[in-house]
């Protein structure tokens, strides 16, 4: 009788005699229930998936028209705020990065000691894997839409995760998941504008973990190809599959529109409006005054002399090379009251509204619906815009900038979630752990610290 081999899920067997491999589809777990622990002791039933009914046959589509992140890209192109304040964003829970180590005890606060170390094993899969990239790109997805979508490619005799990388959500669909159950598969294209299919040259289907159901156990025990998508999230209220990243309440509330109008409108009015610095107003007996025989005089010839005089006065009044020059007025007897003088010229400046800053309180309010949108401290990424622009003190940055890192580890730790599959899966020790390094900003008689033990790891994936 040859020996059977399970692993520890009891949903796979290998038969040495024979080489055979065998998926038991659960057989050995509870009815409807995952494996893992001792017989009897597995979970019950699987865990809850609510699931979204879709008309597609194959691709749960992101938004309406399957184009959400490409009409959200098309739409804050034009931001001065929105773009420029995610990339700051993301920079800044990056820090300097991700490093790995162990923690070998707590001090009298309650925070671990972090020492980093270096392993053989690890250093080669960091570079393999560019973890740098990995972590910035990463980031970049969770701050712009709350959705991440790590990638894990496995060794050939599948025994090693030998590499991670991030692929770019704005690519990236669902297949319609099952009723009760999460996707399958997750289709990735740069088409979807252009009618992109699961099947077609443009497009890679690509298997999904659970990142909820013991990812090491279920990915031992799949045989469905050599590259998976550990999906990341930020949780938002009432969405299956793809969340709503918060910021988007500027697209829904209207004040990203505001904020887009406003440097429009004064483009527009700056190109159309008409540039008049003075208005000149001649009284009309001058012309019979100067030019005795102006009533006899051609309608070309009276516009000649007109366009002269005028042009007397412009080369008078104009720019910087009039700076200083007196102007003659001219002055007449009046005939129909003897002894009396006309002006014969009232010269009147016109007022540049424009100069009045219009629309600056506006622009300001649309800027501070915008930063709290961003969740970001205007001191931080810069100057607000407006008539009372200001950067803010030393103090105020560093005190929001501290805030901000504090508030910001938990999408640290779903960057970090793929690194502790792989650890489990690769057999580095469940001692090492992975930390992004932190800046905390000092005031003038401190030293800034690099921190990566101020924030309480980010646990490795349980079932």
């Amino acid at each position: 009788m040859s020996q059977i081999v399970f692993t520890s899920a009891g949903n796979l067997a290998y038969s040495p005699g024979s080489g055979n491999f065998y998926r038991l589809n659960g057989a050995m777990g509870a009815s409807t229930g995952a494996g893992g622990g001792k017989p009897g002791q597995q979970d019950g039933v699987a865990s809850t998936t609510p699931t979204t009914k879709y008309s597609a046959q194959d691709v749960a589509p992101w938004g309406d028209d399957n184009l959400f992140p490409q009409n959200v890209l098309k739409e804050i192109s034009k931001s001065t705020i929105i773009a420029p304040v995610l990339d700051w964003k993301q920079r800044a829970i990056y820090g300097q990065g991700i490093v790995y180590g162990r923690v070998t005890g707590y001090d009298k606060n309650g925070q671990e000691v972090f020492e980093r170390v270096r392993v053989p094993e690890i250093e080669t899969f960091f570079r393999k894997s560019n973890i740098p990239r990995y972590g910035f790109e990463g980031l970049q997805n969770l701050v712009y839409w709350a959705n991440g979508f790590a990638e894990v490619i496995l060794s050939r005799d599948r025994s090693r995760i030998t590499s991670v990388n991030t692929q770019d959500a704005v690519y990236c669909r669902y297949s319609v998941p099952k009723p009760g159950k999460g996707p399958e598969k997750m289709h990735i294209s740069a088409m979807w504008a252009e009618g992109a299919k699961p099947g077609d040259a443009y497009t890679t289907s690509v298997p999904v973990l659970d990142p909820y159901t013991d990812p090491v156990e279920a990915l031992r025990a799949r045989t469905d190809g050599f590259k998976y998508i550990y999906p990341l999230s930020v949780p938002s209220p009432g969405q299956s599959l793809y969340q709503l990243v918060a910021w988007n309440s500027l697209r829904k509330s209207g004040w990203l529109d505001v904020a887009l109008a406003i440097p429009e409108f004064k483009k527009n009015l700056l190109a159309n409006q008409l540039t008049i610095k003075y208005l000149i107003e001649a009284d009309i007996r001058y012309w019979s005054w100067k030019y005795p025989d102006w009533d006899q005089k051609k309608e070309g010839d009276r516009k000649q002399i007109i366009s002269e005089e005028l042009a007397a006065f412009e080369a008078t009044m104009a720019g910087t090379s009039g700076a200083g020059k007196s102007i003659m007025t001219v002055t007449m007897p009046d005939p129909a009251n003897p002894g009396s003088m006309i002006s014969v010229f009232k010269v009147t400046a016109i007022d540049d509204k424009i100069k009045s800053g219009l629309l600056v309180e506006d622009s300001q309010e649309a800027s501070s619906h915008h930063y709290t949108a961003l969740q970001v401290d205007p001191t931080l990424p810069g100057i607000s815009p407006g008539k009372g622009m200001g950067a803010g003190s030393g103090s105020d940055k560093r005190v929001a900038f501290n805030v901000f890192v504090a508030t910001h580890y938990f999408l640290q730790h779903l960057i970090l979630e793929p690194l502790y599959l792989v650890r489990d899966y690769n057999g580095w020790g469940e001692d090492i752990e992975f930390r992004f390094l932190n800046m905390q900003v000092g005031t003038l008689d401190q030293s800034s610290e690099v921190a990566p033990p101020a924030q309480q790891p980010a646990e490795a994936p349980t079932a």
